[in-house]
């Protein structure tokens, strides 16, 4: 029942922004409100709960597969690929992700919190990458809300056009997020 209040209060934040009563998101799930409130306290409460969720979805998307193993660069390229399909195939995720990027409903510590250990894990790659002299110096912070947003914004407009995702498009997307970050050869 919880991950059907967290789905349903996910699917409204993002139609309705934080217009979303307690009582309309217990209709979208499915619950009495009463039951909504056994889980949550409070509408504060449900939202901190659904960064939470969020947060542990990007993590399990974009850093679980992560193979240490591999050379860095290689691990950077994969974790584009992550990306790439993390916004492709999980729309509503991505979606909110976008959303509460955008319009954050919580402190901003707080947002930070719920996806420090998928921002801990991109910015301790790109430090290596840079101390190999394979990133362009900066701010790792910037360097991978780069690669993010740019992944996001740009297919997340390709799907408002009804294309689909070829291996060409995932190539060129995959290129550009290179060819931004990548130090000249």
């Amino acid at each position: 029942m919880r991950e059907k209040i967290l789905d349903a209060t996910a699917a409204m934040l993002v139609a309705h922004g934080t217009q979303a009563s307690m009582s309309k998101i217990a209709k979208q799930a499915g619950v009495a409100t009463g039951s909504l409130y056994n889980h949550f306290e409070n509408k504060d409460v449900l939202i901190r709960a659904v960064y939470e969720e969020l947060g542990a979805i990007v993590e399990q998307a974009l850093v679980a597969g992560d193979d240490p193993s591999l050379p860095a660069p290689e691990r950077l390229k994969a974790y584009i690929d992550r990306q790439i399909d993390f916004v492709w195939y999980n729309e509503n995720h991505a979606d909110l992700h976008e959303y509460l990027s955008n319009v954050p409903l919580l402190p901003r510590d707080e947002v930070l919190d719920s996806f420090n250990r998928t921002s801990d894990f991109i910015a301790g790659l790109l430090r290596q990458l840079q101390d190999e002299g394979w990133v362009i110096a900066g701010d790792v912070g910037v360097i991978g809300g780069y690669i993010g947003g740019g992944v996001r914004n740009t297919l997340k407009w390709q799907r408002s056009l009804g294309v689909t995702l070829t291996d060409e498009m995932r190539e060129l997307v995959h290129r550009l997020c290179l060819h931004g970050v990548r130090t000249e050869a």
